[in-house]
């Protein structure tokens, strides 16, 4: 038997690593050719088939040159690619037919192989299907960029896939989404802007490239007009050191997540199906080889399914000089997570250096695996495997006149006006059409080729009109003008024609850089080229003119600027000049905005904006705006909309119109559709067809939560109220002894109530468990969140969501008001503990706890509750809360877009990836204006940049509070907050108020229907996905889990790891910690030492926490250090100690602990200007310390005024607010665990420096972010 077994292994192994002539079945599972079967299936069967040799074909993308349908069907490669200018004829004149017939050979090919799998053919279809001999040519994207317009990119994409797919070709290598911070850069007009924001807008284009129905990080192609798309280059290519191409970027971590990486997070979002690898390095490291960003963020925290591609050559270019270790290169490319390569050097070498690196075990075979499935996966989806060949039946859309107008359309909306007129009050544009006589002047009024620039027809572009179909400048000016109107055309006027300079009305100067590509591009004096600049200086003295520049960025013009009249950017605007006379002479308005800076010279650069040295000649987002004169033609202006489109959608908005008619009039249907309690249905069915049933009325409750005390089971029934809250003590009977089978009695008599009402929609309860579940009697409470940063550890935190969880799902509700995911920048504000951190990747990391809380599955955007023992989670406060003016709560946030993005918005990014459930608004402002009332960042960013599905919940009375005096207004105030995106609104005055002032506001169409129905669509959600229609009422079944030994082993690891030991021993040589356990005597002081309440702080209990030990369950440090230590070492305890008592001290007693600390305090009540340490506490160390050798605990929210004292400390640890786990702190500071925590807040000298914080320029700390002492664990004597 067991030589039976051996045989069989060997089979399995020949069939794997034999060569694939010699491993070739005759039997072919061919399931995978089924397209009805499910895409998993298809590429696990195919996958289980191929040989080694076959896979790893699968992994190259050669070049069509010199390719062979005999090369396809033995090597069976992945892909091929023509590069810029390799057409199918010589003369660059081929056919959209001879496409065809040129990629159907080929696939021809690759379908003959064993397996029959097909290739995938690429090429860069960069603006426009850019190497077609007359396709239409769009803008390059820093003119899109200019737009503003993610509608006009998306068809622009639509434009794209369409062309580009009529040849045949499935594969785009677009969008690029670098943001280009150096306008140097060779590449800067591949990239929208240096604004991290318009980037991200753009990648709409991928919704028309690939179709609008993708999901998140999976590939999609939404049918045969549309392509692969392909997001470049991976990651940080547009911040290469002085914009020099593939050179290095240097940027810490929250600079490149902040500024190169969003527009991959979207366009991954969007479903984008290919990632194309950087040349550039991410500080000395090559993007190529750079496995965290590749594979761990990329493919772990971003979860993108597609598959990863190397830039051409890219695997070469990993060493200087090229190739000299290519084997190595391509090792440690793949390994880092480059599924495919593009253009190894041959397919045979490729071949046999892969071979060998995976048989010799330098790339595992689960990498090549998982290389393939997602290449598999990509060509399934774009359909490669039923439809393999291309047909002619798209070549006419080619070049059509929707496009044409398209293009032109993006001409006009990319303009830039950066100068009209000498005078402020003489504009010159708009320019007549009639008068006597102009001058058209410049290298680039006529040429096509130079008005397209790089990456049209050949890679570094074209200088001439010969193979683009289109209108240059001069054409567009000539067809706009009056026929009375002379032109006169002179690409560099000669002193003749300007001599008579007295007869022209005016001159466009059409001058620009000639084109370029990728490296070939670095230029480091952004001159005019001549004779462009040559042209200018010598019309623009003679004559009243226009300069219109054609190039890929900005160019230094500040010299010149005063001698010209007017001065357009118009970028390189692609084949459809009319566009640029549309907006010239009126018929359209100039509405462009700069997506760059404009420098004045060029030793400013980098500049971009927000910038401390920032002075530009023409700002970021500068553009002057001139209106249409009148004389557009009507079908410039009409809907793009088809008349018969335009019908349906009329017919549908007034049949939306009637249905909301009906829902204010009609109040209680007889009959009810019950689907919607139905869970094996749909969830977006289920959700309609309850919102269907909804009286205005019912919707209007769902959008209520009433707290605890004001509620009873009549009015849930009568109002449909959507949530009840339990606020800081808030408990069954007002007693805070109140058992857990009280609080599930309690929940379920309200629920009881809700389920009686019409439709039975159950309520949902809700509860800040901030530290473990705080309100409950004798729960298990963790350190608060500023003890738990310091500890830099996801999975503890992690573990800490799913204890608070169960605890909390335990007493009955599900719903919890955590994490606060704020960034405090000042620790006087009386929130500050409860943030992770002043550094915002800290406190991303630690939304893991949100996995914790919700469970693991959950997806980006969409609410996730993963069984009876989750909660749904809630983030907070959206968004800037801990940034405000001195720290003050509720205050103003004064900061930049991109400030608030890098600092206090990456938290939301990954609550969101990670399936947070509800998001709840600040009560603070930002720059003036409410978060409750700012529809930008509710609605326009988090719900649709960010994709949000959850349902956004207001603070507490946080409508009320958007005027001064709190409600003066509440009815504006009221309509205000749900416009801007509120679902949720926390305490409203009272029901009946709330529902009249809403109905009102319905009726009277000041708040939508359709804004109604969204935040119940939401909510329902929400409730749906938590089980609450299936498992409405909860029992007892949990309740063991309560304060177990589990999760308080788990408090005492937390409390443990989140200690900081600031100073240990006056002589470094000396340290005083680990303390002896055992001594004579020692003498234990202070406060906070024996008191549950101060050692768990605000939020336990009661909303602004308790000081004492009667309703808290845990272990004091007191009890905890008596525990602890030799049972013949005396302990002394004596909470502020007197003279007598300290008359003999440093005699008498070894060492003293002293543990002091703040009052226990939340939300305003704890903003605090001076942040000394309270009295007698301050006395207490001060007294002690003077006496005998001691050991300061400090139990706070925040860092506090210590530096004064620490002369006279021996040693000194930062315990924050512990909970109720103080055994946790013995533990340490007796030498059983060693001291590891790291600050994670800047601890200050003088409040008069705050708000400092890492980074800042007057950064002068006490002790610095990330400080933090180390000791060793003592071992025990055997």
């Amino acid at each position: 038997m067991e030589s039976l077994k051996r045989a069989v292994v060997c089979l399995i192994l020949l069939l794997i690593w034999g060569d694939g002539s010699k491993a070739q079945s005759h039997r072919i599972d061919s399931r995978y050719k089924n397209p009805k079967l499910p895409m998993a299936l298809r590429v696990r069967s195919l996958l289980a088939q191929m040989t080694l040799k076959e896979k790893i074909g699968q992994m190259s993308q050669l070049n069509h040159v010199n390719i062979t349908a005999d090369i396809l069907r033995e090597y069976s490669p992945g892909s091929l690619i023509s590069g810029a200018g390799e057409t199918p004829r010589p003369d660059n004149r081929a056919t959209p037919q001879d496409w065809i017939n040129f990629v159907n050979d080929y696939q021809k090919g690759s379908m003959s192989s064993r397996l029959g799998i097909p290739m995938l053919y690429s090429i860069d279809s960069v603006h426009g299907h850019n190497s077609l001999y007359r396709a239409t040519i769009f803008p390059h994207n820093v003119g899109l960029g200019a737009t503003r317009d993610r509608d006009l990119v998306k068809r622009i994409g639509a434009a794209t896939a369409l062309e580009t797919r009529a040849t045949g070709i499935p594969f785009a290598f677009a969008p690029c989404i670098a943001v280009c911070r150096d306008p140097r850069w060779g590449r800067c007009y591949e990239s929208f802007s240096e604004d991290p924001l318009v980037v991200e807008e753009m990648t709409d284009i991928i919704l028309g490239l690939q179709g609008d129905n993708g999901a998140k990080g999976v590939p999609y192609v939404g049918g045969k007009d549309k392509v692969v798309a392909c997001a470049k280059h991976y990651v940080g290519d547009g911040g290469t050191t002085d914009g020099r191409d593939e050179n290095n970027t240097i940027a810490n971590w929250h600079g490149l997540l902040s500024m190169h990486m969003p527009g991959y997070y979207h366009a991954i979002i969007k479903g984008v199906s290919t990632i194309m690898v950087s040349y550039s390095s991410w500080n000395g490291q090559k993007m190529h080889a750079n496995r965290t960003l590749v594979t761990d963020f990329l493919k772990g925290v971003l979860n993108f399914r597609g598959f990863v591609i190397s830039d051409w050559q890219g695997v070469d270019r990993m060493t200087d000089p090229w190739g000299t270790n290519y084997s190595a290169s391509l090792a440690t490319a793949i390994n880092a997570g480059v599924d495919m390569v593009m253009v190894p050097p041959n397919a045979t070498e490729f071949l046999r250096l892969m071979t060998s690196h995976v048989e010799n075990n330098l790339i595992p075979m689960s990498r090549i695996d998982d290389a393939v499935s997602r290449i598999l996966r990509v060509k399934f989806i774009a359909g490669l495997f039923d439809q393999p060949l291309a047909d002619n039946s798209l070549v006419g859309q080619i070049r059509k006149q929707e496009h044409m107008d398209l293009a032109r359309e993006a001409v006009r909306k990319s303009l830039v006006l950066l100068k009209n007129g000498k005078e402020a009050g003489k504009p010159m544009i708009p320019l007549p059409k009639k008068t006597s006589k102009i001058l058209v002047a410049g290298t680039h009024a006529n040429n096509l080729g130079l008005q397209c620039g790089g990456w049209t027809v050949f890679w570094q572009g074209i200088r001439n009109s010969s193979l683009i179909a289109g209108t240059t400048i001069l054409n567009g000016i000539t067809l706009t003008l009056d026929p009375s109107t002379q032109v006169v055309y002179s690409e560099n006027p000669d002193s003749d024609t300007l001599a008579e300079a007295d007869e022209y009305s005016y001159a466009i100067v059409v001058v620009g850089e000639l084109p370029y590509a990728e490296q070939f591009g670095d230029n480091f004096n952004l001159t005019i080229p001549e004779p462009g600049l040559s042209t200018i200086n010598n019309v623009c003295d003679k004559i009243k003119c226009v300069v219109v520049l054609i190039s890929g960025r900005p160019l230094v013009i500040e010299p010149y600027l005063p001698k010209i009249d007017a001065l357009v950017a118009a970028w390189l605007p692609g084949a459809e000049g009319q566009g640029v006379a549309d907006v010239l002479y009126g018929d359209y308005g100039f509405t462009g905005k700069l997506p760059r800076t404009w420098f004045k010279r060029v030793d400013q650069l980098p500049m971009n904006f927000g910038d401390a040295h920032y002075d530009p000649l023409f700002p970021y987002g500068f553009g002057l705006t001139t209106k249409p004169t009148g004389g557009a033609i009507s079908s410039h202006t009409r809907s793009q909309v088809p008349m018969g489109i335009q019908i349906i959608l009329s017919f549908l908005v007034l049949l939306a119109s009637w249905t909301g008619a009906m829902a204010l009039t009609h109040d209680e249907p007889n009959i009810i559709n019950t689907l919607y309690k139905d869970p094996k249905q749909p969830m977006a069915l289920r959700i309609k067809t309850l919102l269907d049933q909804m009286t205005l009325k019912e919707k209007i409750g769902q959008m209520a939560q009433i707290p605890q005390p004001n509620i009873t089971a009549e009015i849930l029934k009568e109002y449909s109220i959507g949530s009840v809250l339990s606020a800081g003590g808030n408990t069954p009977r007002q007693d805070p002894r109140a058992t857990p089978e009280e609080w599930v009695d309690m929940i379920n008599a309200f629920q009881n109530g809700s389920l009686s009402s019409r439709l039975g929609i159950p309520l949902l309860y809700a509860i800040d468990s901030v530290h473990g579940h705080n309100s409950l009697y004798r729960a298990t409470i963790f350190p608060h969140n500023v003890g738990l940063g310091v500890t830099r550890d996801p999975e503890l935190v992690r573990k800490i969501g799913a204890a608070t969880a169960v605890e909390t799902r335990a007493t009955g509700i599900p719903y919890a008001f955590s994490p606060c995911i704020a960034v405090c920048r000042d620790p006087r504000w009386g929130r500050c503990y409860e943030s992770y951190s002043e550094d915002p990747q800290i406190v991303t990391d630690m939304t893991d706890i949100i996995l914790g809380l919700q469970g693991d599955n959950g997806r980006k955007g969409v609410p996730y509750v993963g069984g009876k023992d989750k909660v749904v989670a809630c983030a907070k406060h959206f968004v800037g809360d801990g940034g405000t003016v001195n720290g003050i709560n509720e205050n103003n946030t004064i900061i930049d877009w991109h400030r608030l993005m890098s600092i206090h918005m990456p938290g939301y990014y990954q609550a969101v990836i990670k399936g947070v459930s509800t998001i709840m608004v600040s009560f603070s402002s930002l720059n003036g204006q409410k978060m409750h009332g700012n529809k930008h960042l509710v609605t326009d960013f988090l719900k649709g940049t960010l994709r949000f599905r959850g349902f956004v919940i207001s603070d507490w009375q946080g409508i009320d509070k958007m005027t001064d005096p709190s409600g003066s207004n509440y009815s504006t105030s009221l309509a205000t907050a749900i416009n801007a995106g509120v679902d949720m609104v926390m305490v409203p005055p009272n029901h009946t108020e709330f529902l009249r002032i809403m109905s009102s506001h319905v009726e009277n169409n000041i708040i939508p229907i359709t804004r109604i129905n969204d935040a119940v669509s939401r909510i329902l959600r929400v409730k749906f996905t938590l089980g609450l229609f299936e498992n409405p009422l909860a029992d007892y079944s949990l309740i063991g889990q309560i304060n177990n030994q589990a999760h308080k082993d788990l408090a005492r690891e937390a409390v443990r790891k989140s200690l900081v030991l600031l100073k240990n021993g006056k002589d470094a040589k000396k340290p005083l910690l680990p303390l002896p356990k055992k001594t004579s005597k020692i003498l234990v002081a202070g406060t906070h030492a024996n008191n549950l309440g101060l050692q768990c702080g605000g939020w336990t209990v009661n909303w602004q926490g308790v000081e004492n030990n009667t309703l808290i369950s845990g272990t004091t440090i007191l009890n905890a250090i008596t525990a602890t230590v030799d049972p013949s070492t005396e302990i002394v305890y004596s909470e502020n100690p007197d003279s007598e008592l300290l008359s003999n001290a440093a005699k008498e007693f070894s060492y003293a602990v002293v543990v002091v600390g703040e009052h226990t305090y939340a939300e305003t009540f704890g903003d605090n200007l001076n942040l000394s340490i309270p009295e007698p506490g301050l006395s207490t160390m001060k007294n002690v310390c003077n006496k005998i050798k001691c050991v300061v605990v400090l139990v706070s929210g925040r860092p506090l005024v210590v530096e004064p004292y620490l002369s006279k400390i021996d040693g000194l640890v930062a315990a924050w607010l512990p909970g109720t786990e103080g055994q946790g702190i013995a533990d340490v500071l007796f030498g059983d665990y060693g001291f590891t925590g790291k600050l994670a807040t800047t601890w200050f000298k003088r409040v008069d420096q705050l708000p400092m914080n890492f980074g800042d320029k007057h950064y002068d700390p006490l002790f610095p972010f990330g400080f933090g002492l180390t000791t060793h664990p003592v071992v025990a004597d055997m």
